[in-house]
Order: C-alpha cells, then sequence, then structure tokens
C-alpha cells in the first residue's frame, strides 16, 4: 500500500500555482510521493499537470465539486482534467447539504451517484465516496454508510478512518465489508483533549494502527493518505512528518 497525502491537510499553503509548486516540492523532500487532490487555489489544468510532473509526485484521485459531476458537460471536462494529471479517481469529499440526512434524502443521493458512475464507465475513471460521521445515522433501522455500499455497486469509498470511529463503529470493520471498493483509504488519528475530539498526527491518538494495517494489506488497498483537518501540533508540515514518522518506525510504512 503506498501512502501519501491528502492535500486538504496544507490547503493554507496551496492558494496560489507557485505555492502549490513549492509545497508539492516540499512533499517531495519529505518522502512523499504520492497525493489526493483537495483544497487548491485556482490553477490551470495544464499548469497543475505541469507541477506534478515537474516536483515527482503522482496524484492517484481528487475531491471535486459535486455540481460538476452532475453536469453531463462539466463531467466530461472533469474526465479530461484527470487524464492530464494521470489521475484515475473523480471523488467527493462528502454528501452535499442539498440532500436532507433523511432516508429519502439518501435515496435521492444514492440515485444520482450511481447515475455518475455509469457515465464514467468506459472512461478509465470510477467515482470515490469519501465518509464523514454522518454516514452512520440510522434511518428504518440501518446506517446511511450500508445503504450506499449495499446500493451503489459501482461507487468506491474513500473510507476515513477516523470518521468511522466518531460514528460509532470499528474502521477494521468496513476496512472487510468494503475490500477491493477501498482504492484510496484516509488516515488520521483520534485524540481525546478536554473532553473534545481532536484530529491527531497518527501516533498521537487511540485508533489501532496495527489492525488498520494488517487489514488493509490483507485486502490489498492500493493506497492510503494522511489527512489532518486541523488540531495541528504544530504546523501542518511538521505534523506530516510526525506522522511519517510514527508509520516508518512502526513498520508500516513499506
Amino acid at each position: 500500500m503506498k501512502i501519501g497525502v491528502q492535500t486538504y491537510t496544507i490547503r493554507d499553503y496551496l492558494k496560489t500555482p507557485g505555492e502549490i509548486h513549492d509545497s508539492f516540492k516540499r512533499l517531495k523532500q519529505m518522502g512523499f510521493d504520492m497525493i489526493q487532490l483537495s483544497g487548491l487555489g485556482p490553477i490551470e489544468t495544464d499548469k497543475l499537470a505541469s507541477i506534478l510532473k515537474d516536483t515527482g509526485i503522482e496524484a492517484v484521485g481528487t475531491h471535486s465539486p459535486w455540481e460538476r459531476l452532475i453536469n453531463k458537460d462539466e463531467l466530461v471536462k472533469l474526465i479530461d482534467e484527470h487524464k492530464k494529471w494521470g489521475c484515475s479517481q473523480i471523488g467527493i469529499g462528502m454528501k452535499p447539504n442539498s440532500y436532507p440526512d433523511t432516508y429519502e434524502g439518501y435515496t435521492d443521493f444514492i440515485k444520482k451517484v450511481n447515475e455518475v458512475c455509469d457515465q464514467l464507465e468506459g472512461s478509465g475513471l470510477t467515482f470515490g465516496y469519501h465518509n464523514h460521521e454522518l454516514e452512520y445515522m440510522r434511518f428504518n433501522g440501518v446506517c446511511a454508510i450500508d445503504r450506499m455500499i449495499n446500493e451503489c455497486p459501482k461507487c468506491e469509498f474513500t473510507l476515513d478512518v477516523f470518521w468511522v470511529q466518531a460514528g460509532g463503529k470499528n474502521p477494521c470493520e468496513y476496512i472487510d465489508i468494503l475490500k477491493n471498493k477501498i482504492r484510496i483509504l484516509h488516515l488520521k488519528d483520534f485524540r481525546v483533549m478536554g473532553r473534545q475530539r481532536q484530529y491527531a498526527e497518527i501516533g498521537q491518538g487511540n485508533l489501532d494502527w496495527q489492525d488498520i494495517f494488517s487489514r488493509s494489506w490483507k485486502h490489498k488497498i492500493p493506497y492510503a493518505v494522511i489527512e489532518q483537518d486541523a488540531d495541528f501540533l504544530t504546523d501542518p508540515f511538521e505534523s506530516l512528518a510526525m506522522s511519517r514518522k510514527f508509520l516508518v518506525d512502526n513498520g508500516y510504512w513499506k
């Protein structure tokens, strides 16, 4: 399993093409060769492709605007953009608020997800959905995430282990359920501080990384990215370095 960075972690350093180039170069120097794209400021498609090539960084997925995915003309453009970046998965970060957190809201969202997956068929790209804790709400006795897994056969899942835990479930259970439907696994630790949950550098929280990695290796998940939304012990780059060091020191970085 190749490990990289979810660029949302360093979004404050990606506001201009120059910052994007310098930040990707810094990631490469830190030992990261792969990213999932999110949180970038305005940049032309070809310019981003050039930066990826120049810095030697591989982009394996994105979090893209849902409004573009459900617009057929924009989806064609998205596919072209991703191919220029050498990127094989188009994803979104969460269910849009336009779909209510109700059984009926998920019914409508699932229908649209399946339409997007159908439209991507034959393009060489797949659709990936990133969970938060909200998908673990129950409607009619069933967790919304379980409906999505069962009713979206072509959808891949960017499983976020922190948010599974926040939703009251065991991340390892969902790694076993999803298996090869996970192309990109999101890694961030779960810390409790002052009676509040926090995002944490890997190894600075309470998640069972031995179990998470053993299941991930068992199911041959190809990619994982370190993502930390906030609650940094230091600046985001140093936090990424702390997470990487923990993974290397404990034999998870292979």
